[in-house]
């Protein structure tokens, strides 16, 4: 068996096949555009809000003009980026700009082709490149990674699978290469650990104290007792930088949450962790989604524990030993996902804003994937073909429970429904990123809590005294307005946008402009200010505020040292460039 892990395939046949894999699970999302999963017509409102914004010269998106009806919202100072930075590519080449449906499709075409391409490089370095190429097309058909893009619908998880095998492989390499040549590594894995921030901070958490908590302990104890302060010093400053880097995204979303309803997350039955864990299937909100989870996390575990059983012997070294400790890191997250305390007491504080902990299934998929393909690098291959075979039987029966809403996200019938037309043409945006303050039993919310067609009769902007006026008095690019007030006496003025504090109106003058107090108005909470008495034109704008520009300032200083970092490597490779050319 050993010409499988000797035998050269190189990156181009790699990406041919995996090319070729990816279409045929998703020709009919990509013929026909994407079909209906549970977060269709937000990812909707997002992708084409998101690119609407790029367009304005809004760097980076955070507020959304158009969503809600046109009350606008903040998703993105709240849910993670990256995806739509890969959807807004694919908008930019797409003959139909608008058809959010074909954007999805490709855009999650591309995630999971990059999840094989990355899941290859984790793997070819040490299981060769025809083990590799086979890891990587198990990776891409994994049952929950076809549910989260087919049924779910999660483009920041979906997103996530690209992610998650590059910190493995980055936080390999700064672990063992030393001296001048870690330095690069360091940088990767800053880049890779930011860029699974941006895609979902949950799966981040939940991989980091899961599988890669346990990846690292072992890089940690296996290397000479004399190297292990330097190898912490490498793989915590690479992790450190990860933070840096996306803390242009994780700043706002941490520290700006009083800002927007996000406790609706947490209030209803289903979003409780703790009821969602295996040892309590009496509390799953949905028994057979319940179940599915369930069935897919047993059989990754399993995976896990097949890739022990084969790994075992008298030695275990080189990649038996890798197998056996993705093995153990699949169990491990087995073992959190089942237990139901985790979730709740100090720990709750944290982890219970994960809502469902059969995310962590995701990491166990990686983590199953990885041990079975270093057994049989290890050449344990007549225990794995005894094994595995059995650990298929759960993954198959939970994807089976899945079967019906596959086969409604391929039969491309998103749109058919009446609210969800209405819902993307709203651009709507979840309830929990409504403004702070906002009550669900206001009269004009209840007239149309689908599309806000209850704010339609609502003015762009009035004032509440009665001998004032207020005129439109211009429109930008960039997404702000101006209006001129007439007013005998100071008057409240309310805008037909949701209030968050980052709007920003100022009193048109010569020099610098000076900003009036901005406040939420009404069960509402629309965005409102005091105007001056006199004829005045105000303008107003959504501005970044000092938490963002420290937290933007801070990641770019980050991009900035990565890059410093790579310089050495991209020294060498020039050298070797120059000397072939020679």
């Amino acid at each position: 068996m050993g010409f499988l892990t000797k035998t050269k395939l190189g990156w181009t046949f790699a990406f041919g096949v995996l090319v070729l894999m990816c279409f045929m699970l998703q020709h009919q999302p990509l013929l026909h555009g994407t079909g209906w999963n549970h977060s269709y017509f937000f990812n909707a409102a997002w992708i084409l809000e998101f690119d609407d914004s790029l367009h304005r010269g809004v760097f980076p998106p955070r507020w959304l003009f158009g969503a809600n009806n046109g009350l606008g919202s903040p998703s993105f100072y709240y849910y993670p980026p990256l995806p739509f930075y890969l959807t807004a590519i694919v908008a930019a080449f797409s003959v139909h700009k608008n058809d959010y449906a074909q954007i999805a499709a490709w855009g999650s075409f591309y995630m999971s082709l990059g999840s094989g391409l990355a899941m290859f490089a984790w793997l070819r370095r040490q299981a060769g490149d025809v083990l590799a190429l086979a890891g990587a097309i198990a990776y891409v058909f994994m049952p929950f990674h076809v549910v989260d893009d087919f049924v779910r619908g999660t483009m920041g998880e979906t997103a996530a699978y690209m992610a998650l095998p590059m910190v493995a492989l980055c936080l390999q390499q700064a672990a063992r290469v030393e001296g001048q040549a870690a330095r690069p590594w360091i940088a990767g894995l800053g880049l890779s650990y930011g860029a699974l921030l941006m895609c979902h901070v949950t799966i981040a958490l939940l991989t980091s104290i899961s599988v890669l908590s346990v990846y690292g302990l072992y890089l940690l104890f296996d290397s000479p007792v004399e190297k292990r302060r330097a190898l912490l010093v490498r793989c915590a400053a690479g992790l450190a930088l990860g933070v840096a880097i996306g803390l242009s995204y994780l700043g706002p979303a941490l520290l700006m949450q009083k800002h927007a309803t996000l406790q609706w997350m947490f209030v209803a039955p289903e979003y409780h962790p703790f009821r969602w864990t295996l040892l309590r299937p009496d509390l799953w909100p949905n028994h057979g989604y319940g179940l599915s989870m369930a069935l897919m996390g047993y059989g990754a575990a399993a995976l896990g524990l097949a890739a022990i059983l084969a790994a075992l012997s008298r030695r275990i070294e080189g990649p038996a030993r890798e197998a056996a400790v993705w093995g153990l890191a699949a169990i491990f997250a087995l073992l959190l996902y089942a237990l139901p305390w985790i979730w709740q007491g100090p720990l709750g504080a944290v982890l219970g804003k994960v809502q469902f902990p059969f995310r962590i299934v995701l990491g166990m998929e990686f983590a199953a994937v990885t041990a079975v393909v270093m057994a049989a690098a290890a050449g344990r291959w007549l225990r794995l073909l005894i094994l595995v075979p059995l650990c298929l039987i759960p993954l198959e029966k939970g994807y089976r429970l899945q079967e019906s809403p596959i086969k409604l996200h391929l039969a491309q019938n998103g749109d058919l429904d009446a609210d969800t037309r209405l819902r993307i043409a709203r651009r709507r945006t979840p309830d929990e990123h409504l403004p702070q303050g906002f009550d669900p039993a206001g009269p004009l919310f209840k007239a149309d809590t689908l599309g806000f067609a209850g704010f339609d009769a609502v003015p762009p902007a009035r004032a509440l005294a009665p001998d004032a006026r207020v005129t439109p008095a211009g429109q930008f690019k960039d997404g702000s307005f101006a209006i001129m007030v007439e007013t005998p006496r100071p008057t409240r003025v309310v805008l037909r946008r949701f209030y968050y504090p980052t709007w920003e109106v100022g009193l048109v003058r010569k020099g610098r402009d000076p900003s009036m107090k901005t406040e939420g108005y009404g069960v509402e909470r629309l965005l409102s200010f005091e105007a001056q008495p006199g004829v005045n034109t105000y303008r107003v704008r959504i501005v970044r505020s000092p938490l963002e520009k420290v937290c933007d300032t801070i990641s770019l200083l980050a991009l900035l040292l990565a890059a410093w970092l790579f310089v050495p490597a991209l020294r060498e490779t020039l050298k070797k460039i120059r000397k072939a050319a020679i």
